[in-house]
This record gives C-alpha cells, sequence and structure tokens, in this order.
C-alpha cells in the first residue's frame, strides 16, 4: 500500500513541475512564486496526511489481528485532533462496548454451567442430549446409574446403529426428519458399553434455535 501511494505522490509532483515548467516562460514572477510556494505547501499537507494514513492503517491492522484472536484487549493510540484521531477513539470505544459484553456473556455463561451442573447432579430423570452439530451426546449422572456406567459422553453413531436400538433410531431420524417434534416410547436402550442396556420409558424433543434450525435432541427417561 505504501509503495502505492508514494507512486502516486510522483505522479502527482510530476505533474506539477511540468505545468510550472511550460507556464513559467509566459508567467509574471509573482505568479511564479506563489505558484511554487502553495505546490510547496500543498506537498507538505500532502506528506503529512500519507503519513497519519499509513500509521493510522498500520495500527488498525494490528488491532484487527489482535480482534480475530480473541484477544479484546486491544485499540488504537493516535495523538491528535484530526479525523484520523477521531476514528481511533471511535474504535476503542467500540472496543470497550465489545468487552463489556463479552465480561457479561462470561457471566451468564458461568451462571448457566453453575446451574446446569446443579441440575445434571440433582434431577431424578435420565437425561441425554444429543447435540446434532458435534454427533456427540451428553449423559448426566442420573443416566449413568440407570446404565450404571460412568462415561458422560458417547457419539450419537455409536448408539443408533447398534442393531438392537432399532426402536430408537427410527424416534431419531423422525425428530432429524421433522416429522415430528416430541415422541413417547417405552423400550429397550442399549449403549455401547458392555452389558449397558435399560428398558425405559422415554420423550424425546427437539431443541430449535430461534430460526426454527434442530439445534439438538433431549431424551428424558426413566426406568421401568
Amino acid at each position: 500500500m505504501k509503495r502505492e501511494i508514494n507512486i502516486l505522490f510522483g505522479i502527482l509532483v510530476a505533474i506539477f513541475l511540468t505545468i510550472w515548467f511550460v507556464g513559467s516562460e509566459h508567467m509574471p514572477s509573482f505568479y511564479k512564486n506563489s505558484f511554487v510556494f502553495l505546490v510547496g505547501i500543498g506537498i507538505v499537507v500532502t506528506l503529512v496526511i500519507l503519513d497519519r494514513f499509513i500509521i493510522f492503517r498500520k495500527k488498525l491492522d494490528l488491532a484487527l489481528k489482535h480482534i480475530l484472536e480473541n484477544n479484546f484487549h486491544t485499540g488504537i493510540s493516535m495523538q491528535g485532533k484530526d479525523e484520523f484521531s477521531l476514528l481511533a477513539e471511535k474504535f476503542n470505544k467500540a472496543i470497550d462496548r465489545i468487552n463489556e459484553f463479552d465480561i457479561l456473556r462470561e457471566h451468564r455463561v458461568d451462571t448457566i454451567n453453575r446451574l446446569l451442573l446443579t441440575l445434571n447432579r440433582n434431577i431424578q430423570n435420565g437425561i441425554m442430549l444429543l447435540d446434532i452439530k458435534t454427533s456427540r451426546i451428553k449423559i448426566n449422572k442420573a443416566a449413568q446409574e440407570i446404565f450404571s456406567i460412568s462415561q458422560d459422553e458417547l457419539s450419537i453413531d455409536s448408539v443408533i446403529k447398534l442393531e438392537a436400538n432399532s426402536e430408537f433410531r427410527k424416534m431419531y431420524h423422525d425428530i432429524l426428519e421433522r416429522r415430528a417434534n416430541t415422541i413417547s416410547a417405552d423400550l429397550e436402550l442399549f449403549l455401547p458399553i458392555l452389558k449397558a442396556k435399560a428398558v425405559v420409558s422415554l420423550k424425546m424433543f427437539a431443541i430449535k434455535d430461534k430460526d426454527e434450525k434442530l439445534n439438538s435432541i433431549l431424551c428424558i427417561f426413566r426406568k421401568t
């Protein structure tokens, strides 16, 4: 970018000098000197603006690099009262607001995690959360006790591909393919762990996001 700016500046200077030399023979001394003075001021002002622009761009690139690395403790320091300083000040205020929201988000996530941990330890029903995006199943403590296992996570494929889980697999696909939002059934459910099976009364729920896109499937069950 700096190279292109220098080339552009050189072209402008060349144009000014060409006009001056061409018109110097027919130009009175006063106008000639005035022209040289104005061109000189223009060159100085242009150099100052280009220098400020280059500095601002470098600092902006560095700040954006930090932001893309999830480091929001950054900003742009530009001394002065020109447009670049004002832009830097507005950029820093925007980063401050992002930091405020990030702190609020961390507090909310921490609160939600504490709540989920409390529910996981104390709820009496077994719960399996099938995360569609990660293809993983989260299992709560009550579900682990029902199946006499210690694992709190499995893959979805490892469960639905078991031949013995044909009824569970049908329920899963009915939810996945949006033929139903809620399904209930009494069935024998197997997990891909040695002798991990139980006859349960199970309810399966579709969990969607604000755009009505299926996000996960919640299974709540109790041993019968």
